[in-house]
């Protein structure tokens, strides 16, 4: 009897043991980010999480897509894996960083806001491997890599890069369209499209290509 009663203790004991072992895994340590200088060598040997203080004072937080960027490791076709939100329309809202947040329409356009200049730069450098600069003719017909614009009313850096199809009615292509604001003192509009040897500007109306979607307007914040 008394060797029945140790076996069913035993068993007791372990049941315990292995509920207790199963109810409290081990819960991964959370990385806790901290200040790097705001330098290239920096942000590319920098964790996600880890931050920048601003001359404001504001920090800014690295996410792991713009370190990849800066290390050449970051696919801008493929954005699958960057953090998503979901509008009510369908429209995606992608956050590539805190200075670059994509814009995906239902419709297939997109529209990239950004922020910084690094930022900027480092998206034209994808613009410019992948596209063709589109030739801007001014009333003189004279030819220029991009027009001057009217600035917005605030006086820090802003771009905005919209991707959509362009079609003259039989051909179709990628047209992409660049306003940067206070960028190197200027504020400019250039273009790039799928194919070579486009123009914009004043040019004859017969034949040009336009967007076939729907015309959006997106407002920066100013802070």
């Amino acid at each position: 009897m008394k060797k029945g009663l140790c076996i069913f203790a035993f068993l007791c004991l372990f049941s315990f043991y292995l509920f207790a072992d199963e109810s409290t895994p081990e819960s991964p340590v959370e990385y806790i980010g901290v200040e790097i200088e705001n330098t290239i060598g920096a942000v590319k040997a920098a964790n996600p999480g880890d931050f920048i203080v601003l001359k404001s004072g504001k920090k800014y937080v690295l996410t792991k897509e713009e370190i990849d960027i800066l290390q050449g490791n970051f696919d801008f076709d493929d954005l699958s894996e960057v953090k998503t939100e979901f509008m009510d329309d369908g429209t995606e809202i992608k956050t590539i960083s805190e200075a670059h947040v994509v814009y995906a329409y239902p419709d297939g356009q997109f529209s990239h806001l950004l922020k910084t200049g690094a930022s900027f730069s480092a998206y034209m450098r994808y613009i410019e491997s992948k596209y063709h600069i589109a030739l801007y003719v001014d009333y003189y017909q004279e030819f220029y890599d991009y027009a001057p614009i009217d600035p917005k009313s605030f006086n820090v850096f802003r771009a905005v890069v919209e991707i959509q199809e362009i079609s003259d009615g039989y051909n179709s292509m990628e047209g992409i369209t660049i306003s940067a604001y206070n960028y190197q003192g200027k504020n400019i509009m250039m273009k790039y499209c799928s194919e070579p040897d486009m123009f914009w500007g004043y040019i004859p109306q017969e034949g040009s290509y336009r967007p076939t979607g729907e015309s959006r307007q997106l407002e920066f914040d100013i802070e």
